[in-house]
């Protein structure tokens, strides 16, 4: 068991034991790989990131659900750092060994993804390092969004989009879903029609993954941060948005999704229709639960327990950031803190952890500079703040 203490995901894909529990585990190996991740937390990640590899190389009718597939490459991309482009050359090498475990089959369009962008697949989320608002094309064209509420429309076929005022053509492979990425900094918003019809509001430090055109059997996108999603109804085609440990499935609704990997909570919050919600179990083997939402309410996930709670809610008191307000009721200062952190892409410190619990009611038009803002908060409010000279902001008690 030790040696494995020492071994990252790419020693772990040359290991028969390894291969041996991830086709077909028995009772011993489960029990083995459970006792081994207890003994050693820290390889828990390198294991994720070796079953991610390990189910993108597997043929179609072998390969692991693209509800593992996601599941596994968000836990990824909140618990490791970013790997060099010489570690994936190293990750490709196996995909010979791997090929050779399986008897019949293509490879599956990820392990084309992986070979062609891997970038789409697996980039890690550092949002405070990346300030310029982009979408990057699946051939690797980066396209800069220069304004601070950048509008992207793509037309049906997927093979035309509009950024702001300009057309870009998009050349796309016959049968095969093109993907494309936009980033969406701290201090910057999106509004994206996908090529289905559906509106998608991005909000400050987030970036959404999906296909130009949806070829498959469902309408499925990434989210890394929040967005508001006005779903194009179709009943023939879920439509599916993977967040960290949370899986929404709607066929047509309006729902607000946060899953910011830096924080511990995840929502989704129902405005109109109804959503599936499928929560990934804890742990290696952990179990999925499925849960209805309706209409005016709330789930919440606790990431490192997997507790979730429902309640009722005023929903424009989370949708109202898209229309540039901010909308609070009992809320935390420090949480409200962070979204205005996040809105105008600035650095605020509460200086007493204490004054972060006051509680907030109110409403804040963010049009106005992040001085005004905060000079409104403290009408609400005991504190005051200043501003160093290296441009953060500081909040003392009054």
């Amino acid at each position: 068991m030790e040696k494995y203490s020492r071994y990252k995901a790419v020693d772990f894909l040359d290991d028969e034991y390894f291969i041996q529990w991830l086709i077909k585990p028995d009772n011993e190996q489960e029990t083995f790989w459970n006792e081994f991740v207890e003994k050693y937390p820290s390889q828990k990640a390198e294991i994720d990131e070796a079953r991610l590899i390990f189910g993108m190389l597997q043929p179609e009718q072998e390969r692991l659900s693209l509800d593992e597939t996601y599941g596994i490459w968000n836990r990824v991309l909140e618990t490791t750092k970013r790997r060099t482009s010489k570690t994936w050359v190293r990750v490709l090498k196996y995909a010979a060994v791997l090929a050779l475990i399986f008897a019949s089959g293509a490879l599956s369009f990820y392990i084309y993804q992986l070979n062609q962008q891997t970038h789409f697949d697996l980039s890690e989320v550092d949002q405070q390092a990346t300030n310029e608002a982009k979408i990057i094309l699946a051939d690797g064209t980066e396209v800069s969004l220069e304004q601070k509420e950048s509008l992207i429309t793509y037309n049906e076929s997927g093979n035309q989009l509009v950024v702001n005022n300009d057309t870009i053509d998009q050349i796309r492979q016959q049968g095969r879903e093109t993907m494309n990425k936009v980033i969406i900094p701290y201090g910057k918003k999106s509004m994206i029609t996908l090529s289905d019809g559906t509106k998608v509001w991005l909000n400050a430090g987030s970036q959404l993954i999906y296909p130009s055109a949806f070829l498959r059997k469902k309408r499925e996108v990434v989210l890394i941060g929040e967005a508001y999603f006005d779903v194009a109804k179709n009943t023939a085609k879920p439509f599916v948005v993977r967040a960290s440990d949370m899986r929404v499935k709607v066929l047509g609704t309006r729902f607000d999704v946060s899953a910011y990997p830096e924080d511990p909570i995840i929502e989704t919050i129902l405005e109109e229709g109804s959503v599936s919600l499928e929560v990934m179990g804890k742990g290696l083997l952990g179990q999925s639960e499925e849960i209805i939402l309706k209409p005016n309410q709330k789930i919440s996930l606790n990431k490192e327990n997997g507790e979730t709670w429902i309640r009722e809610v005023d929903v424009s008191m989370y949708t109202s950031w898209k229309d540039g307000m901010l909308k609070s009721e009992k809320e935390d200062l420090a949480r409200l803190i962070k979204k205005v952190e996040r809105y105008y892409n600035i650095n605020i410190k509460i200086k007493d952890p204490l004054v972060g619990l006051y509680k907030i009611s109110g409403k804040l038009d963010l049009k106005n500079s992040p001085e005004q803002t905060l000079n409104i908060i403290k009408l609400t409010v005991p504190i005051d703040w200043n501003k160093k000279s290296n441009g953060d902001f500081v909040i003392i008690k009054k």
